[in-house]
């Protein structure tokens, strides 16, 4: 079984309008570093819109030609930074959920909120309890910690209603967004206040990796995920597997998750082809790096299967 842990489904409505300017001057910035030229105008036209997906028939389609069985997916809450979207966050997550009731076999959902909202707590209640939203995503680089009081208000009803927390982390992340957040020293707290609650820190903390793998050799309860991570994967495969390995040797082969963060880096390396460049481990890691196919198979699905109690 292949899962995909930390995928995001998006549509325009769904998000304010500066957060599309945003992306589209990754896109710009990226494309640019390929020696490829486009205007902020064409890309805000022409590639944007090819993210959207609010039924998730290309995420099926694309889950299809990957070969992948399940995917996890991931709602954000931008609003202080951004602003209210047009679509509410609450009927953003309605959505989620009952795009997971029909194609229960495939999609797994989660909700998100801030926990600055008013009622954040009654937002997550109804997703998770309410409509069967499968676990809790935090995007702490909005400008607030997951140790902080709200936010463990937030995590006392998750750990009540017995599900796991993506939380992202990391210090690639484009204005107006604030590294200092993503820290996974943070989650220090976390996952010691929360003992029976999975926390698994997204992106692999981009930048604060090491730190993320020593904080968590002995706190059992912190996972990761290896989203986001194809760019060093395609231009530096050497480097990849070298932190590949120091995380499956610091936090053990049970604790590492596959995911793509797609569908913002399917341009860059398409999910089968990440997929696939990790299935190859075994056979294709650089000299002196040793993957294992037990190791492989735990963390393209056996881990988020065991995560999220799914029978394979």
């Amino acid at each position: 079984m292949i899962i995909d842990a930390h995928y995001h489904l998006v549509t325009e409505e769904w998000y304010p309008e500066e957060w599309w300017v945003t992306v589209a001057r990754m896109y710009h910035q990226g494309l640019r570093a390929m020696g490829m030229e486009m205007t902020m105008e064409q890309i805000r036209q022409n590639l944007i819109p090819a993210l959207w997906d609010p039924e998730g028939e290309a995420l099926i389609r694309d889950m299809d030609a990957g070969g992948i069985d399940k995917t996890v997916i991931l709602p954000m809450d931008y609003w202080i930074l951004f602003d209210e979207p047009k679509v509410s966050l609450e009927s953003q997550l309605k959505a989620y959920a009952d795009l997971q009731s029909k194609r229960p076999e495939r999609i797994i959902a989660f909700a998100t909120v801030d926990p600055r909202r008013p009622n954040a707590m009654e937002l997550v209640e109804r997703a998770i309890e309410g409509w069967g939203l499968k676990g809790l995503n935090l995007y702490p680089q909005t400008g607030f910690y997951p140790n902080e009081p709200k936010t463990y208000r937030v995590l006392e009803k998750v750990c009540q209603l017995g599900v796991p927390v993506v939380c992202h982390t990391g210090q690639l992340i484009p204005p107006p967004f604030h590294a200092k957040y993503g820290d996974p020293i943070h989650l220090d707290d976390v996952v010691l206040d929360f003992p029976s609650v999975t926390v698994i820190a997204g992106h692999m903390s981009f930048g604060w990796h090491e730190q993320l793998f020593y904080l968590g050799g002995l706190k059992y309860n912190l996972a990761t995920d290896i989203s986001a991570w194809q760019d060093v994967a395609r231009s530096n495969y050497h480097k990849f597997c070298q932190v590949l390995r120091q995380a499956l040797d610091r936090l053990g082969a049970d604790r590492v998750l596959f995911g793509t963060d797609n569908p913002f880096l399917a341009a860059l390396m398409s999910t089968k082809d990440y997929a696939e460049l990790i299935k190859g481990l075994p056979q294709k890691a650089p000299e002196g790096i040793t993957f294992t196919e037990a190791e492989i198979e735990a963390m393209l699905g056996g881990n988020a299967a065991r995560i999220l109690g799914i029978s394979q």
